[in-house]
């Protein structure tokens, strides 16, 4: 057991001021004023920082240098999830993007042979495609795309301990096949998909939606299209907020309209928490211009933002309060994936999964799962 002390907490709806945090092992014990705490004998003295949720990122293909889908191996898992750490982010989805089979297969096989995947902050893989349209591919391999067939789907629901979203085009899947998935738990999003507002409506069981703007249909005078469904049946969704996959105004009034339903994600690639101005996309050589990650032919390929770089952008560019940059990049993630009664704030019973921000905004210390780790 050991005590943050005079530290200001931000629990996920209002910040507590001079507070002092008792932690055993992976939980939150309590959270109570300075003045008459009861302290254990370990303590760290916060000196005034803020606490929050540690961060979580649903779409986080890669950073650090690496990339899931290049290098499937539990090496590439551990460079992510330092550079998640040096970043604020306690829990991520590591995301495998549109592949051959074989490949899929050994991603999910990768994520079995973790012993505790959540005490390395895996919540489980997020399946990028291969199911997708390939009018919408953006920047996936067009001859890896394929239909999701129930011998498939069945697949995936037998290891659905090891995948917690799916991204796919609905109007090219069946409700069967999307039934199958939903009833073994994992959340289904909607992305890269080139369907209508009515294909959408048709299907059933599709609650996520994938980087808002990106890879959908636009919402039209005539035709809502993908984006249009998304803000009319407020689906939860996630959005780069990196200024090149939209602009900020795009996310602020995304924000307007669906509030807590809209999350941050980065969508990062390995150049993330890097200096690299060329790296390898599954296969494909990319680059960095600018902070835009893009193919030879100028197709965007992937992010390289971290979560505490769009917390920023979120209070200087999007113009969002400092608690609702921090909601949009903790709790509301976790909402997203129902996972909010142990994730996503800091209160007495949740796992502690804290970092420790300056006044700036800087990362200065993060805990993931009471484990501490200096910045």
């Amino acid at each position: 057991m050991f005590a943050i002390t005079h530290v200001n907490v931000f629990d996920g709806h209002r910040i507590l001021y001079d507070q002092a945090m008792i932690i055993e092992q992976d939980t939150i014990q309590a959270i109570v004023p300075m003045s008459g705490a009861e302290l254990p004998d370990n303590i760290l003295n916060a000196n005034g920082l803020l606490a929050t949720s540690g961060f979580i990122d649903i779409q986080l293909n890669g950073c650090g240098g690496v990339l899931l889908n290049t290098d499937i191996r539990k090496n590439t898992l551990d460079v992510m999830n330092a550079t998640n750490i040096k970043n604020g982010t306690t829990q991520y989805l590591p995301t495998f993007i549109t592949s051959q089979a074989p490949l899929m297969k050994q991603a999910i096989d990768l994520i079995a042979d973790i012993d505790n995947p959540a005490s390395e902050g895996i919540l489980g893989l997020h399946l990028e495609g291969p199911f997708i349209s390939k009018e919408k591919k953006g920047a996936h391999q067009e001859e890896f795309i394929r239909q999701l067939d129930e011998k498939t789907a069945h697949y995936l629901a037998d290891n659905a301990n090891k995948i917690r979203v799916i991204t796919l085009a609905p109007e090219s899947t069946p409700q069967a096949v999307i039934d199958i998935l939903t009833q073994a738990g994992i959340t289904v999003s909607l992305g890269h998909t080139n369907a209508n507002y009515d294909d959408l409506i048709s299907k059933q069981g599709v609650t996520m939606a994938t980087h808002l703007y990106n890879a959908m249909t636009p919402l039209g005078s005539r035709e809502p299209g993908t984006v249009g469904y998304i803000f009319d049946k407020k689906l939860h969704a996630g959005i780069i907020v990196d200024g090149i996959h939209s602009s900020y105004a795009s996310v602020r009034i995304a924000h307007q309209l669906l509030g807590e339903k809209l999350f941050m994600v980065t969508d990062a690639v390995a150049p993330a928490g890097t200096d690299l101005t060329e790296y390898d996309m599954a296969g494909t050589t990319a680059y960095v211009t600018e902070g835009k990650c893009h193919y030879a032919n100028g197709t965007i390929a992937g992010a390289a933002i971290t979560m505490i770089q769009g917390v920023r952008n979120l209070i200087d560019h999007v113009g969002l309060s400092r608690e609702e940059a921090l909601r949009m990049a903790s709790l509301y993630p976790a909402k997203a994936l129902k996972i909010d009664h142990e994730y996503g704030r800091l209160k007495a019973g949740y796992k502690a999964n804290i970092t420790l921000l300056d006044d700036d905004n800087q990362v200065q210390t993060v805990f993931q799962m009471g484990q501490m780790h200096t910045i």
